[in-house]
C-alpha cells in the first residue's frame, strides 16, 4: 500500500494521553499492555512505524509525564484547559500549521500499524479530515483519524465558537470514513471492565447472553414521549416473534428506528422476572407485558451487570448504555405503585445500541 502523501510530507503523528482516567481509576496511557509497553509508549511506537519521523506526546498543562516517556516531544493543553480531546489536538498541530497529523488516542489497547497506514494511504490531498467509521454505531471516530493542515483553521473557528466536540465537527465537514482496516481495532478501554475484554488472551471475545427471549414488541410511534399532561396517544403496539436489527439505527419497524445518531435507546431490554414481579406486587397476574412498552422482554440475565458493557445475543451483538427508567405513566398503564416499584435497581430495564446486524426470534 503506497501513501498518496510524498516521503518528505509525512504525517506528524500525535497521542492524546491526557485524559484524566476517571473511569479507570488510573492514568490509562500508563497501564501496561501484554506486549510490555505501556499504551502510550505503544501508541508512539505504531506511529512511528507508520511513517511518522515526528511524534508528539499531548498532555494536560499540569500532568506528569507518563513512565517510558521522558525525553520524548511532550506538548501541553494551555494552563487551565478544560477542552479535552480538542484542546490536545488544537495544541499539536499549532506546533507545526503546515503538516498533517496522525493523532491516536492513547487507550486503544488493540490499535494495530495496519490501521494506521491504511489511514495514511487512502488520504487524499484536497481531504481535511480521514476518519474510520465507528464499528459502534457508524458514526467518525475522531481519536485516529488523519487532521489535514487545512482542518486547523476549522478547528480553531470551532474553538473560538466554544464547540469542543471532534467528532460532530467531521460530522458536520462531511468526513469520508473508512470501514475498519482490522476489526474491533478502535475498541478503547475507558473501565476496567473495558481493559479485561480488550486485552483477554482471546481477542477479548464478547460475551453472549445464554437468555430466554419470550416476547418483542415495537410500536410505530411514541404514546408517552412528550405528552406530559396532554394524555396518551394510541400508536398500538405489535408482538412478533421475529425481528430484524439494524446496526446504529434499531429495530425495522419501531418508533426509535432511526430516531437519532447514537441514540442510547435503540432496543429496550426488560427482565420476564421483573414482569412476574410487577403482576405479583399489584395483584394482576393477567397482566400483558406490552404495557411496559420495552422491546425484547428476557429471562435468565441480570439486566443491571450490563450498563457500559457490549455482550451478544443470538449473534447480534449490543452495547448496554443506561437504565431504562420508569415514569409516572406507569402507574397508569400497569397500576398504582409500578413507578416506584420498578424505580429500583435496573428492574425498568436496560437501553442498548445495536451494533451489528442480525435476527432475533423467541425462544418460546
Amino acid at each position: 500500500m503506497t501513501s498518496t502523501l510524498n516521503s518528505d510530507n509525512k504525517p506528524c503523528g500525535l497521542v492524546l494521553a491526557g485524559g484524566r482516567s476517571t473511569r479507570m481509576g488510573v492514568d490509562k496511557a500508563e497501564l501496561v499492555h501484554p506486549d510490555g509497553r505501556t499504551l502510550a509508549a505503544r501508541c508512539r511506537d505504531l506511529l512511528r512505524e507508520a511513517g511518522c519521523d515526528r511524534v508528539v506526546i499531548s498532555l494536560r498543562h499540569e500532568q506528569e509525564i507518563p513512565a517510558g516517556l521522558d525525553g520524548e516531544e511532550i506538548v501541553r493543553d494551555p494552563e487551565g484547559s478544560d477542552g479535552g480531546p480538542m484542546a490536545g489536538i488544537l495544541s499539536g498541530m499549532r506546533l507545526s500549521p503546515s503538516d498533517d497529523w496522525l493523532v491516536v488516542a492513547c487507550d486503544l489497547p488493540r490499535l494495530d500499524v495496519a490501521t494506521l497506514v491504511n489511514l495514511v494511504a487512502r488520504k487524499t490531498p484536497e481531504e481535511k479530515f480521514l476518519a474510520y467509521r465507528s464499528e459502534f454505531d457508524g458514526l467518525p471516530e475522531p481519536l485516529c483519524a488523519l487532521y489535514s493542515h487545512t482542518a486547523l483553521p476549522i478547528l480553531e473557528q470551532a474553538e473560538a465558537d466554544g464547540f469542543r466536540h471532534p467528532r460532530k465537527i467531521l460530522m458536520h465537514h462531511g468526513c469520508r470514513l473508512l470501514e475498519p482496516a482490522t476489526p474491533r481495532a478502535l475498541d478503547n478501554a475507558n473501565t476496567p471492565e473495558d481493559w479485561v475484554n480488550a486485552t483477554a488472551p482471546d481477542g477479548g471475545a464478547v460475551p453472549e447472553w445464554r437468555a430466554g427471549l419470550h416476547d418483542i414488541w415495537i410500536s410505530p410511534g411514541n404514546d408517552f414521549r412528550g405528552r406530559h399532561e396532554r394524555g396518551r396517544l394510541e400508536h398500538g403496539i405489535q408482538r412478533l416473534s421475529v425481528v430484524e436489527c439494524v446496526a446504529g439505527m434499531g429495530l425495522r419497524g419501531d418508533r426509535y428506528f432511526g430516531y437519532k445518531p447514537d441514540f442510547k435507546g435503540q432496543v429496550t431490554f426488560l427482565s420476564a422476572e421483573v414482569v412476574d414481579a410487577v403482576r405479583k406486587h399489584l395483584s394482576q397476574p393477567d397482566l400483558c407485558s406490552s404495557v411496559f412498552r420495552r422491546n425484547l422482554i428476557v429471562s435468565g440475565v441480570e439486566l443491571g451487570e450490563w450498563k457500559d458493557r457490549r455482550f451478544s445475543f443470538q449473534g447480534v451483538e449490543f452495547q448496554g448504555s443506561e437504565e431504562c427508567k420508569p415514569c409516572y405513566w406507569m402507574d397508569r398503564v400497569a397500576g398504582p405503585g409500578a413507578e416506584v416499584f420498578l424505580s429500583d435497581h435496573f428492574r425498568g430495564g436496560l437501553r442498548a445500541r445495536i451494533l451489528t446486524d442480525g435476527i432475533l426470534r423467541c425462544s418460546e
